[in-house]
């Protein structure tokens, strides 16, 4: 069967909906024709290739942050047998409705898109306009936990009978391993402070992902030494060094960039604790945080639906109130001052990972949901 994989974003670019979207293109490309069909934003901008994945990336008659405006998608889609969407991809998704028949629509859906002010109500208006038609053309409805599909994907898309619930998944390079003393040399870590890790895109469609909230939080901190990797790069980096500056914690703080998926397990294993002080239901599951968990590290993640059914509280770290930095500093001192809690904690979310959200087992299921579709 041919299928493709329509997303607004595509690896190198982080972000768990380019990476979903890669990874199942790469797993269906075992038994099906896959196409990738992506915006290419800019002249220079290049896609992670995969020998068995067509990538066909289009020219946006307008973009705007990470919408990219395509009125002729239908056209473009007309020899596939089946489309998988990443919603939201405005621009794209508003058209799919249209997908003419027998063609099999799946969607997933991976977040609900929130801004605030003018963008907020264009975001709203979008969502009255075209979520009902497009759950009605859709074939099947995915989401990656029950906790974000009935607190928010039903409210936005409605079609109950339609949902199926599919995790994502993480490849098995992310395990458990004896702390590497390089990487804290390369940084020049002291022995006696704690290693912190932030993994997570710095750009203005990611200041959901909480780190002013996370600098707030370190800056009330008292007692144990500890030093904050941050894993990403982005548009806003230089907003959040300045930050880091105003708070006076430059001098405790590793902006390290950009770091390849390959070598990217490292630094979770070097690590002591996770932090994922996400700030509203823009964030839905967590890949960096199932990340985390598959490498042995404690997880301390905000409360919001889908993430804390990934992060259990008690069992693969804990979790706090969103957008609070009081609440966030308080976990971090219970980790910093209970190594053998948090040594617990990092274990059992490993035993987690492993059992529930590798990418075989999520690639299989993947393949029977498509069997069934189709």
């Amino acid at each position: 069967m041919k299928i493709c994989q329509l997303t607004c974003v595509y690896p190198p670019y982080g972000g768990g909906i380019g990476k979903v979207a890669y990874h199942y293109a790469r797993l269906l490309a075992e038994q099906h024709e896959v196409t990738v069909i992506t915006p290419q934003y800019n002249k220079a901008e290049t896609f992670a290739g995969l020998e068995s994945v067509r990538i066909e990336a289009f020219k946006p008659w307008f973009s705007f942050g990470k919408a990219a405006w395509l009125p002729t998608i239908i056209k473009r889609l007309r020899n596939f047998d089946a489309v998988h969407l990443h919603y939201p991809f405005f621009g794209v998704h508003e058209y799919l409705a249209k997908l003419p028949r027998p063609q099999k629509l799946i969607v997933s859906f991976h977040m609900l898109a929130r801004a605030s002010g003018l963008k907020e109500k264009i975001f709203q208006i979008d969502r009255q306009l075209t979520s009902p038609a497009l759950a009605r053309r859709a074939d099947l409805l995915l989401c990656a936990t029950h906790d974000y599909m009935h607190e928010v994907g039903l409210s936005v898309l409605g079609e109950a009978a339609k949902w199926q619930v599919l995790p994502f998944g993480i490849d098995e390079c992310y395990q458990p391993a004896v702390k590497p003393s390089l990487l804290r040399q390369r940084y020049n870590i002291r022995q006696d402070e704690a290693l912190l890790l932030f993994v997570g895109t710095l750009d203005k469609a990611h200041t959901f992902k909480g780190l002013d909230v996370l600098f707030a939080s370190l800056a009330l901190l008292k007692g144990r030494a500890w030093r904050l990797l941050i894993v990403g790069t982005g548009d806003l980096k230089n907003h959040y060094i300045l930050q880091a500056q105003n708070l006076g914690l430059a001098k405790r703080i590793n902006f390290v960039g950009f770091v390849k998926d390959s070598e990217l397990p490292e630094y979770y294993q070097a690590a002591e604790m996770f932090l994922f002080p996400s700030t509203s239901t823009a964030e839905a599951f967590g890949l960096a945080a199932l990340q985390a968990m598959a490498c042995g590290l404690p997880v301390i993640a905000s409360s919001l639906p889908g993430v804390r059914e990934l992060v259990r509280d008690g069992e693969a770290g804990l979790l706090v109130e969103p957008g609070s930095a009081s609440s966030l500093a308080a976990a971090v001192e219970i980790l910093l001052n209970d190594p053998v809690k948090a040594r617990a904690l990092g274990h059992q979310g490993a035993i987690l990972a492993k059992d529930k959200y590798q990418w075989t087992k999520i690639g299989q299921e993947l393949l029977a949901i498509y069997a069934k579709v189709l």
